[in-house]
């Protein structure tokens, strides 16, 4: 049986995907929990990706500096992906839709970052008594 040429069989072969394609995923996390969210954002109703919440909390926890912050993100509210809600919010709502072994994984995850959130920022005294903690942070001076 004769051989077939390389460059005909390249050619005719599927397209590889390419790393920047693949779906970004928390680091820290399973694969059985990054498998739990893909399916959770596949949702019509799900307000957004939760990669992209965790990115913008790690930088939010991470911003410069080791003095007190005041808990503003930095982006547009017309570049928002979540159209205006608040990135911890979306990571607190995959958490409560997740089952629970993966909620458990993305809170162990989340826990660090929260923790130097609340270090960081100061709480605000007129906060009504049902806001959030993330929220219940002053964000300006």
């Amino acid at each position: 049986m004769p051989r077939r040429n390389p460059a005909r069989v390249t050619r005719n072969a599927p397209p590889h995907t390419r790393p920047a394609e693949r779906r970004q995923a928390v680091p820290g996390l399973s694969g059985r929990t990054v498998a739990e969210i893909a399916r959770l954002e596949r949702r019509p109703s799900w307000p957004g990706p939760v990669f992209e919440a965790w990115r913008r909390w790690h930088a939010l926890a991470h911003g410069p500096g080791p003095w007190v912050m005041y808990a503003v993100d930095e982006i547009c509210p017309c570049c928002d992906p979540f159209a205006g809600a608040r990135v911890r919010a979306v990571l607190e709502a995959a958490c409560r839709a997740l089952p629970p072994r993966a909620a458990r994984e993305l809170r162990a995850v989340l826990a660090p970052l929260d923790a130097r959130f609340l270090t960081r920022t100061l709480p605000d005294p007129s906060a009504p008594p049902d806001t959030p903690w993330w929220a219940a942070r002053l964000d300006s001076a």
